[in-house]
């Protein structure tokens, strides 16, 4: 269960500012749209104390995706907000409107701009790999199960030799 409180509307109109930001990117579709989604929320916790949406996103085989996407997409494209096109077998959003600003401190803008400029022009396949590899909490999960945010901030590093011995000596002396 997540701390979070999920907010719809902002969740819909991130989903408007990435379209918008991303309008020019040939490669930008799903893969993409679901990774700066998930980043911008999970990087928001770490540098911002909180995510910016507060959405759920579950293991899917691209790395995780946003519980709420398709439903949220269906109903702004109902309500002319975004064009959502297959294209080459990709499903690309379209935004026909521009997000509302006020939606987002400016610190959340930065952010999910940064996200996007990390994201894209690049294809979905190195996309789904890199979100493989970065994601801590994709990896721990089994599909379709939640991909807990906080987990971003686990570190996958390496632990040293160094680390070991010390925690080699530590267990030695007092029979952790």
């Amino acid at each position: 269960m997540s701390e979070w409180t999920y907010d719809p509307r902002k969740f819909r109109e991130l989903i408007l500012f990435i379209a918008e930001k991303s309008a020019d990117d040939g490669y930008f579709a799903d893969t993409h749209m679901n990774k700066v989604l998930y980043w911008s929320d999970a990087l928001a916790i770490q540098y911002l104390g909180k995510p910016i949406t507060g959405a759920r996103y579950q293991k899917l085989e691209g790395g995780p995706g946003a519980v709420a996407l398709v439903p949220a997409r269906r109903a702004m494209a109902e309500a002319g907000e975004v064009e959502v096109k297959k294209v080459h077998k990709k499903t690309v959003t379209r935004a026909k409107r521009n997000a509302d600003p006020n939606m987002f401190t400016a610190d959340e803008r930065k952010l999910v701009e940064e996200v996007i400029a990390r994201v894209g022009g690049r294809p979905a396949a190195a996309v789904s790999d890199e979100a493989h590899r970065l994601i801590p909490g994709w990896k721990m999960m089994e599909p379709k199960e939640t991909v807990p945010l906080g987990a971003q901030m686990i570190d996958t590093t390496p632990v040293t030799a160094a680390t070991r011995r010390r925690l080699g000596s530590a267990v030695a002396k007092y029979g952790l």
